[in-house]
C-alpha cells in the first residue's frame, strides 16, 4: 500500500491522531476510512457537513423515542379506530409536536435551517412523498400520506413542530397534506 500526504489543518491532524490512538486505530487507517466515508457521501450528493447535520437531526428523532412505523399502518389505525378524529389523540399529537419542536430548537436556530436539513434527510428515502418550495418568507410543504384518514394525525403533529420556530401554519388535507408556513423576521 502506498501512502500519500493529504494536507489538513494542524488542530484536525492532532485530533485525528488522538482519536485514532484512543480507539486503537492507526492514524492512516482512521484517515483512510474517514476519506472513504466522505467519498461515499459525496457520490450521493452529500457533503460531510450536510451528513453531520442530518445525523444530528436523526439523533433528535431517536432521542424522542420515535420508531419507524409504516404510513400504511397509521392509515389502517385511522381507518379501524378513527384515531385521527379522537380529541384525546389530537391533544397528544399537539403536545408531542410541541415538545419535539422545542427539542429541535436546541439544534436548529430557525425553521429555514431545520427544513433544509430535514429535506436532505428525507430525500435519502426511496419513497419520499413530499416536496418543499419557498417564495419570499412563505414555505409550501406538500406531503402525500398513505391515505386520507391518517392525514389529520400527521398534520396536527407537524403544525405544532413548526409553530415552535415562531411560524404560522395553514393546513389543507385530502388527498395531499398542504402546509403553508409563514415565518417572519429572524426565523428566516
Amino acid at each position: 500500500m502506498s501512502r500519500s500526504t493529504v494536507p489538513v489543518e494542524g488542530d484536525v491532524a492532532r485530533e485525528v491522531a488522538s482519536l485514532a490512538k484512543s480507539h486503537g486505530f492507526s492514524v492512516v487507517r482512521l484517515a483512510t476510512d474517514s476519506l472513504k466515508l466522505a467519498m461515499e457521501l459525496m457520490k450521493r450528493g452529500l457533503t460531510p457537513v450536510n451528513a453531520l447535520e442530518m445525523y444530528k437531526l436523526l439523533e433528535k428523532i431517536i432521542a424522542f423515542d420515535v420508531v419507524p412505523v409504516s404510513l400504511s399502518f397509521l392509515e389502517l389505525l385511522a381507518k379501524k379506530w378513527d384515531i385521527c378524529n379522537d380529541p384525546e389523540i389530537e391533544h397528544y399529537l399537539k403536545e408531542t409536536g410541541e415538545k419535539f419542536g422545542k427539542t429541535l430548537l436546541s439544534e436548529f436556530k430557525n425553521f429555514n435551517e431545520f427544513i433544509r436539513v430535514a429535506s436532505l434527510l428525507f430525500a435519502q428515502f426511496p419513497t419520499a412523498r413530499f416536496t418543499i418550495n419557498k417564495t419570499g418568507n412563505v414555505w409550501r410543504i406538500y406531503f402525500a400520506p398513505a391515505g386520507p384518514l391518517s392525514a389529520r394525525c400527521l398534520a396536527r403533529f407537524a403544525e405544532e413542530v413548526i409553530k415552535q420556530f415562531g411560524c404560522v401554519t395553514k393546513t389543507q388535507y385530502n388527498p395531499v397534506i398542504a402546509v403553508e408556513v409563514e415565518c417572519q423576521g429572524k426565523t428566516l
